[in-house]
């Protein structure tokens, strides 16, 4: 009884924020509402001027950190998900690399395959691809949409003529964007958000973030930011902050799971129609996300236990 009043109150003043407050003053109400939610006294109004995405970066980070007492980002982007264990994402080793290596061996021939034209992805990308990955998702200025690194790929099949790649394909696109960003490991991730429309883009993701999804009634931040650090089934729920640098992972069996792919999981879990892979709120998502995770390096492919 007590657990249901507190979830039926958590959802009134969710509702509630997202009737009071305008999309210029959101940043600062869920911040707010995170806080809330966390059983943080929030220090932040609504009267206040919304935070820059950095400053609701360190935000989330604080509220994580009481969450989780004595870890940094770095220990989120490792795996911890308790003070006590390190669980869920973990580094490939020599008892697993081989399906990694394989998977990394098929993108690489498909990056290196040579186009009608003669030209190859590494024409697409500044400095041959190399240290690239770190930098998507991003906004352009020129379609007015966030491209991930899987959009950006199918971009340059696009650009030189050739057929695409389906962005949930793990035989072609999976393998493709795994070695693509494996020409970034160890990179730190550095998503910029500059500009109003940029940042538009980065409010709708955020958004997307916060809302509660599906008969369940659950959104990201419920499980990644309110209940980080805790044990769900058999794993723990890892903190926002630090995901996006651990995408995409090599599933049991040889599969690559994109960030968006789990997404769908997610929405899947809370009852709700999963957001295609590739549509605009979803790479908004990805974006917000990602940027959460800045400066964090990336860790290539790894594994779920």
């Amino acid at each position: 009884m007590k657990t249901e009043l507190l979830r039926n109150l958590i959802f009134a003043f969710d509702r509630y924020v997202h009737k009071l407050f305008s999309r210029t003053t959101f940043a600062a109400a869920w911040t707010a509402a995170i806080l809330f939610l966390t059983g943080i006294t929030p220090s932040i109004t609504a009267a206040e001027e919304p935070q820059t995405p950095e400053q609701q970066r360190q935000t989330l980070i604080r509220v994580l950190q009481s969450r989780v007492p004595g870890s940094t980002p770095s220990d989120w982007a490792s795996g911890v998900n308790s003070a006590a264990a390190v669980i869920q994402a973990i580094p490939l080793t020599a008892d697993n690399a081989t399906n990694s290596a394989d998977i990394l061996a098929i993108g690489k021939k498909t990056w290196e395959r040579k186009f009608k034209d003669g030209k190859t992805f590494a024409n697409c990308f500044p400095n041959a691809g190399k240290r690239v990955a770190a930098a998507y998702p991003q906004f352009d200025p020129k379609s007015k949409q966030v491209v991930t690194a899987e959009i950006a790929l199918n971009q340059c099949l696009t650009l030189h003529k050739e057929p695409l790649l389906g962005l949930t394909d793990n035989d072609t696109m999976g393998s493709l964007s795994a070695y693509f960003k494996s020409l970034s490991d160890g990179q730190k991730l550095a998503i910029r958000v500059t500009g109003t429309q940029a940042r538009e883009k980065f409010d709708a993701g955020r958004m997307l973030f916060q809302r509660r999804l599906g008969q369940q009634g659950f959104a990201c931040a419920s499980c990644h930011v309110q209940q980080a650090g805790s044990i769900l089934g058999k794993q723990g729920l890892s903190a926002v902050v630090g995901q996006a640098v651990t995408w995409p992972r090599l599933q049991p069996g040889g599969r690559v799971l994109g960030i968006q792919m789990q997404f769908q999981r997610c929405m899947e879990r809370s009852s709700a129609e999963p957001i295609a892979v590739g549509d605009p709120e979803m790479n908004e998502l990805e974006y917000f996300h990602a940027f959460m995770s800045g400066g964090l390096g990336i860790r290539g492919l790894a594994v779920q236990r």
